[in-house]
């Protein structure tokens, strides 16, 4: 599910539509949660499908850590690619703002950090940022993909002291183990998701010291 101030926009001829801040995003808000309504295709699923549906499976869905094809079922989908993006994926289902995002200012990920990201399978990059890879083929060097893991694991830091209105659908356990992906010792990771459960969730939820 895409965080509720968002709003579908035309963006540019050449970008299309878009993902819009309707209010002020700060960073660490957590964007998209895979919910109960976004399909999961297994690979023999795919491969069952006729070939109508190729060029739709690659604009729409996205592969994830166990193989699968994921289908997000609402404006979610339309997030565009940026070279500069302001939202990072965790690969464990869900989307984290790594800078503060202004009203009006468009929602971005960066195409080259999915998890099935491929070199074959590219279009060209309009998002004009400053040293825009001018494609999606180009995979992240090492220093940038350095680069993007410390905005998250920063971002990561100040999701529990920001306004969460998808908190209900984010499970601590799946918050500790993106921490810990992103580089948070363990027992850091632990702390933060009791921080998040304690700033967000109902108190039966809530961690008990």
């Amino acid at each position: 599910m895409i965080h509720p101030d968002t709003a579908l926009r035309f963006i540019s001829p050449a970008v299309g539509h878009g993902l819009v801040a309707t209010a002020p995003i700060p960073m660490g808000t957590v964007i998209w949660v895979q919910d109960a309504l976004d399909q999961l295709l297994d690979p023999t699923r795919v491969a069952a499908l006729p070939a109508a549906y190729d060029d739709l499976l690659a604009r729409y869905t996205y592969g994830d850590a166990e193989g699968n094809r994921v289908l997000i079922w609402d404006l979610g989908r339309q997030m565009n690619h940026s070279c500069q993006p302001n939202c990072l994926g965790t690969l464990h289902g869900f989307e984290v703002a790594i800078r503060d995002i202004r009203m009006g200012e468009q929602l971005t990920n960066d195409y080259g950090t999915f998890e099935d990201h491929r070199e074959d399978d590219f279009f060209p990059c309009h998002c004009g940022a400053p040293g825009c890879r001018r494609n999606t083929r180009s995979s992240l060097s090492s220093e940038q993909l350095t680069a993007l893991e410390a905005q998250l694991r920063l971002a990561l830091t100040l999701t529990p002291s920001v306004p969460q209105p998808l908190a209900s659908l984010l499970s601590p356990e799946r918050l500790q183990a993106a921490s810990e992906k992103a580089g948070y010792p363990a027992a850091e990771a632990v702390t933060l998701r009791h921080r998040f459960q304690d700033a967000h969730l109902p108190a039966c939820m809530r961690h008990e010291s």
